[in-house]
């Protein structure tokens, strides 16, 4: 009996001398936890940035100005829509030849590109650089008449009007008989109603003379019998006579 209780008095003795401490994070579950709030931090961070990048997009459009200002053009593009340009310091403008532009220059009517960041949610263009640009002449006719001297033809459209075109050595003469595949032509093979398409560009000196880029002589297709056009009568040039030649003596 005496025993036991001196065993019995010595586990308490050896309970109440042992300390007993609270809980606290070991060092390394710490490090862990602020590991995890920096990466919910990046991963909003990413999400914030991905939302706004998926507003914006490279985008360049081609149209023609209604109105400009020193901070914003407005332009019909090429499906008849209104889109609006924002402009801002480091917006470029040049011309179809690459000279350096301003915003001055952009007027009511001009045909221009531009090249800027779209806002999917404003639909506005933040400009980059917006260029003049030169949209090439492009109608259907018949040749009315031919000057082989200054290789240039003239052609009346199905409308009615008469365009002066000239062929120069950067244009493309070919003829379509059917088929897949257009045919290497030249400007001596042209005859008077031939019906023809031409797309070219107005002469920087004359803007009544399209210099033609393409021209397609379309071999097989039926004549418009509403274009009329006159075929020119071959000068006949009088023969040489002896006035005002110096005599001449036969000889003895």
């Amino acid at each position: 009996m005496k025993f036991k209780t001196i065993i019995t008095t010595a586990i308490l003795s050896l309970s109440l001398a042992t300390p007993v401490y609270a809980a606290v994070p070991s060092p390394s579950q710490g490090t862990t936890q602020t590991e995890a709030n920096q990466i919910n931090q990046l991963k909003n961070k990413i999400a914030s940035q991905v939302s706004q990048l998926k507003l914006v997009e490279k985008k360049g459009i081609i149209g023609t100005i209604q109105s400009a200002s020193n901070s914003q053009i407005t332009v019909m593009d090429t499906h008849n829509q209104l889109r609006y340009l924002d402009l801002d310091e480091i917006t470029k403008y040049s011309s179809a030849n690459g000279a350096t532009l301003t915003v001055s220059d952009m007027k009511q009517g001009l045909k221009i590109s531009a090249l800027g960041i779209y806002n999917k949610d404003s639909q506005r263009i933040l400009a980059r650089y917006v260029s003049i640009e030169i949209v090439p002449t492009r109608f259907y006719g018949e040749i009315t008449s031919i000057d082989k001297p200054d290789f240039q033809v003239l052609i009346m459209t199905d409308s009615g009007k008469s365009e002066k075109v000239e062929i120069d050595t950067t244009s493309t003469v070919s003829s379509y008989s059917g088929g897949t595949s257009l045919s290497t032509y030249g400007f001596s093979k042209l005859s008077l109603g031939d019906r023809v398409e031409v797309i070219g560009y107005p002469d920087k000196k004359d803007a009544t003379l399209i210099i033609a880029d393409r021209l397609i002589d379309y071999l097989n297709a039926p004549k418009d019998p509403n274009i009329a056009f006159t075929t020119p009568t071959p000068t006949i040039a009088p023969a040489p006579t002896s006035k005002g030649a110096k005599s001449i003596n036969p000889i003895k």
